[in-house]
């Protein structure tokens, strides 16, 4: 009876101890003992190190453009610290934005010397080469995206591609990617139009009275050669940011694209009405050319003198930009997935 009552304490001691046992752990483990902050370095400091790779690849990229474009007289001293900034924030927040600029300035700039002997009968202000550019002509064609690009980078994170989902459409990345490329497309399509159009052999129309034929290089005047240059400016910015997105996808090439000609053609129609608005335009008897400001020998053709060229341009640019932000779903939503 002792023995029997002595083998159940036991057991009993025994039962009660069991969780106990199983709830005590070693304080670690062998594979735990040193743990520290550098356990995982790939995985921590990689994001860091692209980001900290792409700044400095940008910065160097930035540097050397501004100081071409300064020693070639292509950019003013003012111009030149411009296009420094904003080519050093795009390439910062992704390659392709930084890509993307330069296409623009770089594809702008051969197409201003094209036609370079028969520019200079036309143009008042047309200098020979590249013509030099100051800090609001620059920022004037680049302030607004880069912005939309640093703006994506804050609040949506990595550069990354579309998201095309019918329930997506709407996101804050597409509206800023949109923006982007819209304000880029607006760029170009001006500015082919501009170097291209005014080559045109049939004379440019009045936009406001198209029935009207106006002297090549009047704001506002437009051509079918001009109009096509326009449309090919945006689908080429839509196009390049585009097919920098790694990994490739053709779809949202297409959407771009698209976004690309839509402002293009659209950016540049705008720009010609306020041009012939809002913009003054007089044509000199003594030099047989259009011209930006009145003397004596000039003759009023067309537009009130509120805007600047430089201002017209960020005026376009930036309704363009706005317009696309602000109607993702109409533009994309034949895209979706």
């Amino acid at each position: 009876m002792h023995c029997q009552l002595l083998l159940a304490i036991c057991l009993g001691t025994a039962s009660s101890l069991q969780p106990l046992q199983q709830r005590v752990r070693p304080p670690f483990s062998v594979k735990q003992r040193v743990r520290t902050p550098f356990s995982q370095p790939t995985m921590a400091l990689q994001p860091l190190m692209q980001q900290i790779g792409r700044t400095t690849l940008g910065t160097a990229v930035a540097y050397k453009v501004a100081k071409g474009g300064h020693k070639r007289g292509s950019l003013n001293e003012d111009g030149a610290v411009a296009a420094f900034a904003v080519a050093a924030g795009a390439f910062s927040c992704s390659f392709r934005s930084g890509i993307t600029l330069l296409c623009f300035y770089k594809t702008g700039s051969m197409l201003t010397k094209y036609g370079a002997a028969v520019k200079q009968k036309l143009e008042d202000d047309y200098v020979a080469g590249e013509g030099q550019r100051g800090a609001g002509q620059v920022l004037a064609c680049s302030a607004i995206a880069v912005a939309c690009a640093i703006l994506r980078r804050v609040f949506v994170g990595t550069d990354g591609p579309l998201s095309l989902g019918v329930g997506e459409l709407e996101c804050l990345g597409n509206r800023l990617t949109l923006a982007f490329v819209a304000f880029f497309g607006c760029c170009a399509g001006d500015t082919y139009a501009s170097e291209l159009g005014i080559l045109s052999k049939a004379p440019p129309r009045l936009v406001t009275k198209p029935w009207q034929m106006a002297k090549p290089g009047t704001n506002g005047g437009i051509s079918a050669l001009g109009t096509a240059a326009s449309a090919a400016g945006g689908i080429a910015m839509g196009l390049c940011h585009g097919l920098f997105m790694f990994p490739l996808s053709l779809r949202d090439v297409a959407a771009l694209a698209y976004v690309g000609l839509l402002a293009g053609a659209g950016g540049s129609l705008v720009d010609s009405l306020l041009g012939a608005t809002v913009q003054a335009s007089y044509f000199c008897s003594e030099k047989q050319k259009i011209v930006k400001r009145p003397t004596a020998t000039t003759t009023h053709v067309s537009g009130l003198p509120i805007l600047s060229n430089e201002m017209v341009n960020f005026v376009s640019t930036a309704l363009v930009a706005w317009a696309a932000y602000a109607a993702p779903r109409r533009l994309l939503l034949r895209f979706a997935t």
